[in-house]
């Protein structure tokens, strides 16, 4: 089919065929992948990044969605859009409405929320791997062959993990069959807690090597050292990270190959992307990075401070006094971003799509702190040490 095209689209197969090791990826986060953390991790090795995961009947269905969730510009490239959807209209609709400015369209059938499962999305869909090849073959017959389809999944579960490992391999060989042009595997099934442990990096190299799709692996990504001994293991075409990248943005920066910690000079970077995004960043995406950056950098004190500043120019203040860090780009060039609109393509509509409509006002608030946010100030208020402040497993449902 023909589909307005905002830029050229790149070959994603490619960019795996072409990759040297591995390639560096920075996962799908809600409320943490956007734009402008985006931009910061492309200057620190990440090769291909993830929008945060859209749920398709907010953004089929509403304009103001999709102003809110997503923003892109010339620099925002290769880029792959994350959706959760429920079935294959559904899915279909957003990637026509999404395909002039990105790369590809990721089906998330990982998220093991509970209220996600519950609406039909995430790890609920694994359980229907009819309606999970339903998705990728009409999507197939939808828009042109060249452009990405892919899946985020997680181990399935089993009586055992022979039979957790066998389950995978055939659905994964299964959505390869399809047509997918990757997929993602978190080493972990949808009821296992989050911990090193529980990790099963044996049967992430199974799956990959049961595929001749490039497969991406995910899960307990926390330092560079980290992303190459999974790429070793498990002998994957990608590693991804998401809490990791969230603590440390230069996690894939091959400069910093031994960091435990945000480089200051990643912090400075993101000092000057928020300078020069000015109202394009909201104030709370911009300090709740710093905050997961630089928190184990200061006392209790002072991180009760910082989280307790109210607009950017304050933050800047703070920063200049008692980090000496500060933003550099008096002089420079803002970044582009893309006017992005929707007219190419009307969505059609029925009757649960009308549903969501009357369901918009009680979407979650991007300018609010959130659950894991909330959670890691709360971490921060009763930690003393700055040596035992981490992220720990807050973000597991990302990871």
């Amino acid at each position: 089919m023909q589909l307005h095209q905002q830029r050229p689209h790149h070959d994603i197969a490619a960019l795996f065929a072409e990759a040297k090791d591995y390639l560096r990826i920075s996962a799908p986060m809600v409320r943490y992948s956007k734009l402008e953390f985006r931009r910061l991790v492309r200057q620190n090795g990440v090769q291909l990044a993830f929008t945060p995961m859209m749920i398709s009947d907010s953004i089929n269905n509403s304009e103001k969605a999709r102003q809110n969730e997503f923003s892109t510009g010339p620099d925002d490239q290769p880029l792959i859009a994350q959706f959760a959807a429920k079935d294959a209209t559904e899915f279909a609709t957003s990637a026509q409405l999404i395909y002039p400015y990105v790369d590809g369209v990721d089906l998330n059938c990982g998220c093991p929320q509970s209220w996600a499962i519950a609406k039909g999305y995430g790890c609920g869909l694994l359980r229907q791997p009819d309606q999970i090849r339903d998705v990728v073959q009409t999507l197939r017959r939808t828009l042109p062959t060249d452009f990405s389809v892919s899946v985020k999944m997680r181990l399935l579960q089993g009586n055992d993990n022979e039979t957790s490992v066998q389950k995978t391999i055939e659905l994964a060989q299964q959505l390869e069959h399809c047509g997918v042009t990757f997929l993602t595997l978190h080493g972990r099934t949808a009821a296992q807690k989050h911990s090193k442990d529980t990790l099963n990096i044996e049967a992430m190299a199974e799956v990959a090597k049961s595929l001749r799709i490039p497969l991406i692996v995910n899960g307990n990504v926390e330092s560079f050292q980290d992303a190459c001994e999974l790429h070793e293991k498990t002998q994957a075409a990608g590693v991804m990270a998401a809490r990791g990248l969230l603590a440390n943005p230069a996690l894939f920066n091959s400069d910093y190959p031994l960091a435990t910690a945000t480089p200051r000079a990643c912090v400075e970077q993101w000092l000057d992307i928020a300078e020069l995004a000015g109202d394009h960043l909201l104030f709370q995406c911009f300090l709740h990075h710093l905050s997961f950056m630089w928190s184990n950098q200061m006392k209790r004190i002072l991180r009760v401070q910082l989280n307790s500043l109210n607009s950017k120019s304050q933050v800047l203040e703070f920063l200049d006094e008692h980090c000496d860090l500060r933003p550099s780009v008096a002089n420079s060039t803002p970044p582009v971003y893309t006017n992005c609109t929707y007219n190419h393509f009307t969505p059609p509509k029925h009757s649960r799509h009308l549903a969501a409509e009357a369901e918009e006002k009680s979407c979650w608030d991007a300018a609010s702190d959130g659950k894991f946010f909330s959670e890691f100030k709360s971490q921060q208020l009763s930690s003393n040490n700055m040596e035992d402040l981490e992220l720990g497993g807050l973000f597991a449902d990302e990871d």
